[in-house]
């Protein structure tokens, strides 16, 4: 199969996804394309009615912005304004927390060994103390890290290294950019902020340092190597802003994003004008050779008619555990022209 109606989560193993699609999870066989039900999502009629409507699935936001693996049957999705465990063998469905108030849906998990972890992430106008948190194997949930109120906006990213953890903090601020961690988070240090060059949500650590794209709307974009002995390099500019990625036995994988200027505004809501570092109306789906850092683009999306900041930006994040991938990858086209609430395989 190269299409499958609704939004692929991620790969178990082989050929068997979890996939979510009116308000419900499901197993999926991607070769047959047999659904088993998991669980269905303890909401209303009118929620799900709204679920199979696309157009008004987009305006509530009644899809997951992220999902990541936390055991073998286990999984963290953000949803709804919430955080929640699914567990596929269990097959239940159980609300671990809510997104504290001024905060809106988190963006990106970090799974390892010993729990999932992520960082608060919404508009936060009052700057806010921004929580990091780690859900354990035991479903043990507690506050790893703050920061405290006037600091930094909220946590795009947080990705795992050798010896620590990198994270990603946005937006515009002097204290926005890449931050070192040490292992159990006693020790979070800025390591390159204050510029919109170190503004990113993506990035991938390398024996040669730290390969990423930045998050920027109104200045041009571009993928960045910053090299174990602190030298920077621009590998690449990109067509736009770039929140998703992902990465295959043999590349990684950058998504950009169609959006329109920040801040807010009735007229902004309905605006389609693109923000001054988004360079076209095309999603693109980029490769890096993980061998000597060439870059390809791989697809392109169109994004659709309908306002950006009411109906959702055009974006094609990537379904996860798609690591030992080889010829393909696994994607969700929204807001794009013609695909409709469908993931698609794209062709490496």
């Amino acid at each position: 199969m190269t299409k499958v109606n609704g939004r692929l989560l991620f790969l178990l193993n082989g050929n068997v996804g979890l996939l979510f699609g009116g308000m419900s999870f499901f197993l999926i066989n991607l070769y047959t394309g047999k659904r088993t039900l998991v669980c269905k999502m303890p909401v209303g009629k009118k929620t799900i009615l709204a679920s199979r409507l696309r157009i008004l699935s987009r305006l509530k936001r009644l899809e997951p912005k992220c999902t990541g693996r936390l055991s073998e049957t286990e999984f963290v999705v953000s949803l709804l304004h919430s955080i929640w465990l699914i567990d596929v063998e269990k097959k239940t469905c159980k609300k671990l927390c809510d997104n504290p108030v001024g905060f809106s849906e988190i963006i990106n998990f970090c799974s390892t060994e010993s729990g999932v972890y992520w960082g608060d992430y919404g508009q936060n106008k009052d700057y806010h103390p921004v929580n990091v948190y780690c859900l354990d194997k035991n479903h043990n949930l507690r506050i790893v890290y703050s920061f405290p109120a006037g600091s930094i906006r909220h946590v795009h990213n947080i990705v795992k290294e050798s010896d620590g953890f990198l994270l990603f903090a946005g937006d515009n601020e002097l204290q926005a950019g890449i931050y070192r961690v040490n292992h159990d988070w006693r020790e979070v240090s800025p390591w390159k902020t204050g510029e919109q060059k170190y503004r990113a949500v993506v990035g991938f650590p390398l024996g040669q340092g730290l390969l990423y794209a930045t998050d920027s709307v109104e200045t041009e974009n571009h993928l960045r190597l910053i090299k174990a002995n602190g030298a920077e390099q621009v590998l690449t500019s990109i067509n736009g802003s770039c929140i998703y990625g992902g990465e295959t036995r043999d590349f990684f994988l950058f998504s950009t994003t169609v959006e329109s200027h920040e801040g807010g505004g009735v007229r902004k809501l309905l605006s389609n004008e693109l923000g001054s570092g988004i360079k076209s109306k095309d999603v693109h789906i980029i490769a890096v050779n993980k061998n000597d850092l060439s870059v390809r683009l791989v697809k392109k999306y169109r994004k659709d008619i309908w306002p950006m900041k009411l109906f959702q930006y055009g974006r094609a994040p990537f379904a996860g555990g798609q690591a030992e991938a080889t010829d393909g990858v696994w994607c969700y086209p929204i807001a794009c022209k013609g695909t409709k609430g469908r993931s698609e395989y794209v062709k490496l």
